[in-house]
C-alpha cells in the first residue's frame, strides 16, 4: 500500500479544510459537548489558524493520497519541539494524523505514522513524540513503537470532562 505524499501549501488552504474535517468529524463527535466540534474545527482548521500555520518554516502539513490520488489522510508535523515533560529536545511532534474513513483499519496509518519517523531522520531528530487521548487508538502507536513517557489534560471547556486525558507517548530513533 505505497501511499504518495506531498506538502501542503498556502494555495492548498480549502483543500486542508475539507480533509480536516473529512477526516475528523466522523470519528469524534461523541467526545465534544453541544457546540464543542464547531469550535474545535475552527480552532485547528479555520482560515487565520491556518494561515498562520502554512507559513510557519516549523510546520509541515503533508498529505497522502495513493495509487488513484485518492485522498487517505493527512499529517500535521511540528518540525522541532521538545518533548512535554521529558527530557528530549529534538524531537519531532506528530501533532495531527488523520485518516479517511474509508481507510479506516487496513494499516493506512502505519504507513503515515512510518513516513512521520522517516520525516524525523531527514530532519536528525532524536525522536517523534504525540499525544493522544485516553479513549484514543493507543494500540496503533505502540504497536508503531511508541511507549508513554507521561500524562496529558486538555482544558477545552467544550470537551467532555471524561475525554480531557491523554498519554504523552515518544518514539526513539
Amino acid at each position: 500500500m505505497p501511499f504518495n505524499y506531498r506538502p501542503l501549501r498556502l494555495p492548498d488552504l480549502l483543500l486542508l479544510q475539507q480533509v480536516g474535517r473529512q477526516t475528523y468529524e466522523p470519528y469524534y463527535p461523541h467526545i465534544w459537548k453541544p457546540g464543542g466540534m464547531d469550535w474545535y474545527m475552527e480552532r485547528c482548521f479555520g482560515q487565520e489558524t491556518l494561515l498562520a500555520e502554512l507559513s510557519d518554516p516549523n510546520i509541515e502539513y503533508w498529505i497522502a493520497e495513493d495509487g488513484s490520488s485518492q485522498t487517505v489522510g493527512f499529517l500535521k508535523l511540528v518540525l522541532k519541539k521538545q518533548v512535554q515533560d521529558y527530557p528530549l529536545e529534538n524531537a519531532l511532534y506528530l501533532e495531527k494524523i488523520y485518516l479517511m474513513p474509508a481507510f479506516f483499519g487496513q494499516g493506512a496509518g502505519q504507513h503515515l505514522i512510518a513516513f512521520a519517523k522517516q520525516r524525523a531522520i531527514q530532519l536528525a531528530r532524536e525522536a517523534v513524540w504525540l499525544m493522544v487521548m485516553k479513549s484514543g487508538p493507543i494500540w496503533a502507536y505502540e504497536r508503531a513503537g511508541f511507549r508513554t513517557v507521561g500524562e496529558v489534560q486538555w482544558d477545552f471547556e467544550l470537551l467532555k470532562a471524561e475525554e480531557r486525558g491523554g498519554w504523552v507517548m515518544v518514539f526513539e530513533l
